[in-house]
């Protein structure tokens, strides 16, 4: 056999070699894409849970923000947590309630990490570990989490309110759930509608008090300026009354408008750093 023909040959073989290789490649990557088809397919899809859920029908909706909790989605851990902690479609559990809820703390999720803080800060379903409470309420806070917000100023020394009313009772339970109930279909969406053209873009506040009063809000406000005149000069600020079942309500004091995070970290850091009050950037334009 000529060194041509040989050649000729090893390229044939060659060839067929990468053919087949690319087939496998191929017939791979297709099934790793089929796979998770299928996968994301079997799903149930989250509007139809939480539309069980508004029905009451505990079960069925149990059963399927289960399976997505399963798939990785945080916010069906977050409500199965709810769930197991009012007892829809389950006995109450405490306990489960708050392995649920770490879940999704874990994953990032606000409203959950402002629940594990609750719970070991009151014990419910866990040990009580006051630096662990703090520890979640700081992270629910840091991503802009209103009621994490309130519970970290409530705790200066300026603007002391009483702690969170112990909701594992059975007749505030009910109406907490009840609440949860009427908050499921707008705090936790699917999807986001996109925005129309020339849409102006939320403007972000910080929060510097959680007051018993009003005027006690405006006071804090005023002693703020007198602290940082440069700082707070015509600046905009708010006090809003929030109130939940069966706790004390409170007022907030807001300031702002920046126009980005960076500044309203900005303001907070030099707030933080002449009067060493608390100060939150609040970002949602929905609490």
């Amino acid at each position: 056999m000529s060194f041509s023909e040989s050649l000729s040959l090893s390229s044939v073989s060659i060839s067929n070699i990468m053919r087949r290789g690319l087939c496998r490649a191929s017939a791979l990557v297709l099934g790793v894409f089929w796979l998770a088809w299928a996968h994301s397919a079997a799903v149930p899809d989250f509007d139809a849970a939480a539309e069980a859920y508004r029905a009451n029908d505990f079960v069925t909706a149990r059963a399927a923000f289960l399976e997505r909790a399963n798939a990785g989605d945080h916010r069906s851990m977050a409500i199965l947590g709810m769930m197991s902690r009012f007892g829809e479609g389950v006995p109450v559990d405490l306990t489960d309630a708050f392995k649920w809820y770490l879940a999704a703390a874990q994953a990032s999720h606000p409203p959950a990490q402002f629940q594990v803080a609750r719970m070991l800060n009151l014990g419910e379903g866990v040990a009580a570990d006051e630096q662990r409470a703090q520890y979640w309420f700081n992270q629910a806070a840091e991503q802009g989490y209103a009621k994490a917000i309130d519970q970290l100023t409530q705790r200066s020394p300026e603007s002391v309110i009483a702690a969170p009313v112990d909701d594992a009772a059975t007749d505030r339970v009910k109406t907490i759930s009840r609440v949860w109930n009427f908050q499921l279909p707008t705090t936790l969406k699917k999807t986001e509608l996109p925005l129309p053209k020339n849409h102006r873009l939320p403007v972000v506040r910080v929060q510097l008090g959680a007051m018993k009063t009003k005027d006690a809000a405006i006071d804090l406000w005023s002693l703020i300026q007198d602290e940082l005149p440069d700082l707070t000069l015509n600046l905009p600020f708010t006090v809003s009354h929030y109130a939940e079942p069966d706790q004390q309500s409170i007022f907030r004091l807001r300031v702002g408008e920046f126009q980005s995070t960076d500044d309203g970290q900005f303001f907070c850091r030099q707030v933080k750093k002449v009067s060493r009050r608390p100060c939150w950037v609040i970002n949602d334009p929905s609490q």
